[in-house]
């Protein structure tokens, strides 16, 4: 028992997005701490060493998975539709639930280190499965909140379901929930009631990727002449990253310069109502400037086949002469911290938590929603003045290494982990359930009895060993007594 065994959940694991890479650093510091670490996700971008378990149905892009989304969100429904909604759901939690549990007890897990899944509604059956998982087994449970699920309307609009809307994240005594922001964290007090720890996104200095021969082809592999720019926009190709204010500025800086400067995307296009993509596209065929689509050829880490090199962000971060950040929405802004790590210049538009790097002295090209005369002309003579550029990122750097270092996260999390482990005779009675339940044969493989509640105004069911609600609805499991 010295070594625990740690289990990292999310949708998905490994691939070149916010929660990804964030759930990186955690898995770095989980292992450098001595646990043992499994693993979870619905899908990984590439391979990784560590023991992984690879539930396809997890994964929030799932086919089933969207469709169940398209259904319960997207259109008013009827009680009909809310029952054919119930069935879709209770039927995927039953395929998730099942194997995950599954895993987590034949691999005697200890600890669940949650990434965004409790507060997301992207894949709502994986949400309901893990609440239940998290409950049943009692596991001393850290739950991070990368984004807040009322931030979207799209979950909120029809208000079809309202009882489950209104307990996502859900409420137990055995998790520690964190937040990168303050404005999430009062977001979670004020619409959930549940207090939250502030850990903010970190990262390591020591691990920054150097000039080598690796990466020494970067250019050359996107066709990139060693006399044009490199304008990246690390993010997915979604509306509200701004896409085409990337476009605009690199346009009007093109006609300043007389050159034919790049600007390289290295997320994914996300494929919504509008053809967001298409608009992109044609925006780019108007203002005549090249945009490199490289989430084929970027990933998190490195690796390679016969046919191909494939690089990681940290060596796109470090060919970049500037990186843009034109983000709408209220995330952390993961960019922010990584274009200062690898001393870039930043144009960034004013999102709801940019503020919170502002106030403490971080400079950078800031524009208010519109690319406008003033942002192009601070942002050449950035480009231009080589002095201004150099103190800039020098300043930048140093206010990094106090606020958003890897130092910050020992602070915050290891305190956390101690706690756990310090909470009297909890480690023994979390294996005794464990291995008594693993003893059980079979018995994890079928499903849970809670179920997925679509009307709002079914009873709370009886408290006691045989619960029946005969109207539907969640069954909570019976504690034996210990």
């Amino acid at each position: 028992m010295n070594r625990k065994r740690l289990a990292v959940i999310a949708s998905r694991l490994k691939c070149v997005d916010a929660i990804s890479v964030e759930a990186e650093k955690w898995i770095d510091k989980y292992v450098g701490l001595g646990y043992e670490v499994h693993l979870i996700a619905g899908k990984f971008g590439e391979p990784t060493d560590l023991p992984r378990f690879e539930l396809p149905e997890m994964d929030y892009k799932h086919p089933e998975v969207r469709g169940i989304k398209r259904i319960m969100f997207g259109s008013k429904l009827d009680k009909d539709g809310k029952k054919a909604a119930e069935i879709l759901t209770n039927s995927m939690v039953k395929r998730i639930k099942g194997p995950l549990k599954n895993y987590l007890v034949q691999n005697r897990i200890q600890v669940l280190s949650i990434e965004d899944v409790l507060g997301s509604m992207k894949n709502l059956p994986l949400n309901i499965a893990m609440k239940q998982i998290v409950r049943e087994l009692s596991l001393p449970t850290i739950s991070r909140h990368h984004y807040m699920p009322w931030e979207n309307p799209y979950f909120t609009r029809f208000d079809n379901f309202p009882k489950i809307t209104s307990e996502v994240p859900p409420k137990a005594k055995n998790i520690v929930y964190i937040t990168n922001t303050d404005s999430a964290r009062k977001q979670l007090g004020e619409n959930r009631q549940l207090p939250s720890r502030i850990i903010p996104n970190t990262i390591d200095l020591m691990k920054l990727q150097k000039l080598d021969e690796y990466n020494s082809g970067f250019r050359k592999a996107f066709g990139i002449a060693d006399d044009q720019l490199i304008f990246l926009q690390p993010t997915r190709v979604k509306r509200n990253k701004s896409v085409e204010k990337s476009i605009k500025l690199i346009s009007e800086l093109n006609d300043i310069m007389k050159k034919d400067n790049v600007l390289m995307i290295t997320g994914s296009p996300v494929y919504s109502r509008g053809n967001y993509f298409e608009e992109v596209v044609r925006k780019t065929d108007k203002q005549g400037v090249r945009v490199v689509f490289a989430n084929n050829s970027i990933f998190l880490g490195r690796h390679q086949n016969p046919e191909k090199k494939f690089f990681s962000i940290h060596d796109a971060y470090l060919h970049a002469d500037v990186v843009l950040y034109p983000n709408t929405g209220d995330a952390f802004g993961n960019p922010v911290i990584e274009a200062v790590a690898y001393r870039k210049p930043l144009v960034v538009n004013r999102f709801p938590n940019l503020d919170g790097f502002l106030e403490k002295g971080f400079r950078f090209v800031v524009t208010d929603s519109k690319v406008t005369p003033e942002t192009v002309s601070d942002t050449y003579q950035l480009i231009m003045d080589g002095r201004k550029r150099k103190a800039d990122v020098a300043h930048n750097f140093r206010l990094l290494q106090r606020f958003y270092s890897s130092e910050v996260l020992d602070e915050e999390l290891i305190p956390i982990l101690e706690g756990f482990d310090k909470e009297e005779g909890f480690m023994s009675r979390v294996a005794g359930l464990i291995w008594k339940k693993e003893g059980r044969k079979g018995q994890e493989n079928r499903p849970g009895k809670e179920k997925f509640k679509a009307r709002k105004d079914r009873p709370e069911p009886a408290k006691g060993r045989d619960l029946k609600n005969k109207k539907g609805g969640y069954k909570e499991p019976a504690r034996e007594n210990k």
